[in-house]
């Protein structure tokens, strides 16, 4: 009788025990699903020094399409340079910071999404910028790709102000979220254009603004 009821007792803890590994399993997986995300929302916002910031976006001038071309510095046909037009925005873009036209400030540094090495991109957005880079004197910084948008607030962030950044248009989102300015108003997504600049500026460290400006450099921009 003893012996019967000792392992009817055994068996009744081992089930238990069976019954209560998936909930404790499911509640670490839980919890490590949440601590993941946390380090990932922490991860998407550039650290930030703090003070003053004046940041200007651009989309690159336009891509090739099925009847314009994409030409290199050269005039080859490549399907990740700029088009005709594209040059054109790009020859021209110098107009906007010689003076800067309201709303915007000649700047200190400029930066491209880069187009060598492994995680290497189109070569539109540095070709959108040299000539603006080579009229005001300046070198375009490249250090960052396409994905490495909180790095490259980061770096935005922590340097001379201000600052233009030349991006693909549907990662441009992911840099003002990294700056962390997404509170200030901008569009939630860039538009189908070629011909506008995003402004941010903050004083202080204090709450971002933002302000669109249009370009003007070539017939047809809106």
């Amino acid at each position: 009788m003893t012996i019967a009821r000792t392992n009817s007792t055994r068996r009744m803890l081992l089930t238990g025990l069976i019954a209560a590994v998936p909930v404790l399993l499911t509640s670490c997986s839980s919890n490590t699903k949440k601590s993941a995300k946390a380090a990932n929302a922490s991860a998407a916002r550039a650290s930030d020094p703090g003070g003053d910031a004046f940041v200007m976006i651009i989309r690159h001038g336009e891509k090739p399409d099925g009847s314009h071309p994409g030409l290199d510095e050269n005039g080859a046909q490549d399907g990740k340079s700029l088009t005709e037009r594209g040059w054109a925005r790009a020859k021209a873009l110098p107009k906007l910071f010689e003076p800067p036209v309201a709303g915007l400030r000649r700047p200190a540094r400029i930066f491209a999404a880069t187009d060598q090495g492994p995680l290497a991109g189109a070569h539109r957005m540095r070709q959108t910028v040299t000539p603006l880079a080579a009229g005001l004197g300046l070198t375009v910084d490249t250090t960052y790709a396409e994905s490495q948008e909180t790095a490259l607030a980061g770096a935005a962030l922590a340097g001379a102000q201000p600052v233009l950044i030349c991006w693909e248009h549907s990662r441009i989102p992911r840099i003002v979220e990294a700056l962390g300015a997404s509170g200030s108003g901008a569009p939630t997504a860039w538009p189908d254009r070629f011909d506008l600049v995003w402004v941010f500026a903050r004083t202080g460290g204090g709450a971002w603004t933002f302000q669109e400006v249009h370009q003007h450099l070539l017939d047809g921009d809106a």
